[in-house]
């Protein structure tokens, strides 16, 4: 009886104006959209077993994951892999050598790669108006003195141009400065942060002068330090997440739930954000609100010395980066007016349609028409392309070809990098608390010269070590050789291996030329504090695809990652409620 009104129900539901979600529905409008034989689905359903049609719907959608290059895990994994990094693959944006060959030789990125399709348009279209002018000459009659009228045309369109590309450079540069200024308000309440913390002093018996008498931090200090470390580091990525495309897959429920098991969140913390009132696109202050409030907490529990003060400077400085962030959101979405947008590309698009009218009225040369039509594109149409480039300064809209945005990745890792930088820095204190109270011959030892020492002290210094050492009876256990490398001495004891002693230098001179090869205002040395990460470090641009994470030419991945996020999301949602509808079809059938 039950399979007969399910029967009556698949053929009523066929004819319906609204058919309910059936598996028999689901089943049939997957094999319509993906061109399958000519079995109908009604046919699979009830002429194969429960077992074999479970089956099929596994191969069916193992096949589907495989048709995809990535599945929706794999894309998250992949954004939050270039989220942890400490050290970025690639600079903020293109570096370039400004010599004019080396400027010139350059193709993806510039006006010309985007706006050759455009120039090949008009050049098509000054052919066909040099047609028409030859077929039908009196045109050229009617025309005269239409070359006043079109540069009166051009200098209004070069006034307007120009001052909206220095306005959209403008809106792309307060992106940028915005960017950095978050970035440096969070240093700044590490830095503060890191010094309030309570620490440890060293024994009084200790040496002063060794490198081990030091104070450093409590044990409950530095573990409140790491967590607001963590929560700097956390907001930074979910702020990003919120006005890019790139990132956005974070804020999305898969997305939550691969951060805490790749180690960002908390069970706890993901559940206190996906149930709060504040939207997904706003968690970000629910994670400065932590970190505000982590600071008061651990200075109340005498982790953090200081007063009132303490709190009016931590204060101040979370406000700073409550405003600096939220005035991002209102640069992008208040970056242009629209009626400015469109008037300078009617002008740009009327000025670059009829100048071949103009040229050929005016009777210049078929040559001269059509590669006027070509420059003139390539220089008003691009400087226009250019300046929507800059209003769009993340990519967060495909009508370019992303080559060079501001790289989100870089100003995650330079934070990551900064928000322990602090810590590290003061996690052994040289002047101990003890030997600033007692003020005495301890003190002394860090009290140097105002101008250094010379050289001729400093070799007088040395001669006397020397004899020192040389008069100085090693027990007949070791003996010394002095070995000269170039203007290099060391001294080899015995007991130690000339290999070693070289390892040593060729450690030493790696890391110099790493610290002098460092890009100027670079956060990091490529080379020594990325040692830890992926085989990739920050270089030039000329081999840009060495590094970066884009599986095609000219293709921006924060673009792929947004697009082939949604594409793959629809995909499995589509698998993932067929098996659920089949199941509950067949449970019913065998109920």
């Amino acid at each position: 009886m039950m399979m007969m009104m399910m029967i009556f129900g698949i053929f009523h539901t066929s004819t319906a104006f609204s058919p309910p979600l059936t598996p028999l529905s689901l089943l049939t409008s997957n094999s319509s959209r993906r061109k399958s034989t000519a079995t109908s689905s009604l046919q699979m359903v009830f002429d194969l077993p429960a077992s074999s049609l479970l089956d099929n719907i596994e191969q069916e959608q193992k096949s589907q994951r495989s048709s995809s290059a990535v599945g929706t895990q794999q894309i998250i994994d992949s954004i939050l892999d270039e989220c942890t990094r400490f050290s970025a693959r690639k600079p903020i944006m293109v570096q370039f050598d400004p010599e004019a060959k080396s400027i010139w030789r350059h193709w993806r990125g510039t006006v010309v790669a985007e706006t050759w399709k455009s120039a090949a348009k008009h050049a098509i279209w000054a052919v066909a108006i040099y047609t028409l002018f030859r077929k039908y000459p009196q045109i050229q009659i009617w025309l005269q003195g239409f070359e006043r009228v079109w540069g009166e045309l051009l200098a209004v369109t070069t006034f307007t141009l120009t001052f909206f590309v220095n306005e959209a450079y403008t809106c792309w540069r307060k992106c940028l400065d915005t960017c950095y200024i978050v970035q440096g308000r969070l240093n700044d309440l590490s830095m503060a942060l890191a010094g309030y913390a309570r620490r440890v002093e060293p024994s009084p018996t200790m040496d002063p002068s060794s490198a081990d008498t030091t104070s450093s931090y409590t044990e409950p200090s530095k573990k409140v330090l790491i967590i607001i470390a963590r929560y700097i580091r956390l907001f930074n990525i979910l702020s990003y997440a919120s006005f890019t495309r790139s990132h956005r897959p974070l804020l999305t429920p898969q997305g939550m739930r691969r951060m805490v098991k790749r180690g960002l969140l908390t069970e706890k913390e993901r559940t206190l954000l996906t149930t709060s009132k504040v939207s997904a696109t706003s968690r970000h202050n629910v994670i400065l609100m932590w970190l505000f409030r982590t600071a008061i907490d651990a200075r109340k529990a005498g982790h953090f010395e200081g007063g009132f003060g303490f709190e009016q400077n931590i204060m101040l400085r979370v406000e700073e980066v409550r405003a600096e962030a939220n005035y991002m959101e209102c640069i992008l979405r208040g970056r242009m007016p629209f009626g400015y947008a469109h008037i300078v590309q009617v002008l740009v698009d009327v000025v670059s349609g009829l100048y071949p009218v103009m040229a050929f009225s005016s009777g210049l040369s078929f040559q001269i028409g059509v590669l006027g039509a070509i420059f003139l594109t390539m220089t008003y149409q691009g400087l226009f392309d250019l300046s929507k480039r800059f209003l769009d300064p993340f990519h967060n809209e495909s009508f370019w070809s992303g080559f060079d945005p501001i790289r989100v990745d870089t100003l995650i890792a330079e934070t990551n990098s900064g928000s322990l930088r602090w810590m590290y820095g003061l996690e052994d204190m040289p002047i101990p608390l003890k030997i600033i109270e007692e003020g005495g011959s301890n003190l002394d030892l860090f009290v140097l010269p105002d101008e250094g020492i010379s050289v001729e002290e400093v070799a007088q210094m040395e001669a006397m070590e020397e004899a020192e050492k040389a008069s100085s009876s090693l027990g007949g256990i070791f003996s010394e050789q002095i070995v000269g490398v170039g203007q290099r001495t060391s001294i080899i004891v015995e007991g130690d291996t000339v290999e070693d002693e070289q390892q040593t230098y060729q450690e030493e001179f790696e890391e110099t030329q790493a610290i002098m090869s460092a890009p100027p205002g670079s956060v990091f040395v490529p080379g020594i504090d990325d040692v830890d990460e992926e085989g990739c470090t920050t270089g030039s641009d000329d081999d840009e695809d060495d590094c970066e994470p884009k599986p095609n030419e000219g293709e921006d991945f924060g673009e792929m990652a947004y697009d082939q996020y949604l594409e793959t999301l629809n995909e499995e949602y589509e698998v993932t409620m067929r098996k659920y509808e089949v199941d509950a079809f067949i449970k019913d059938t065998l109920g």
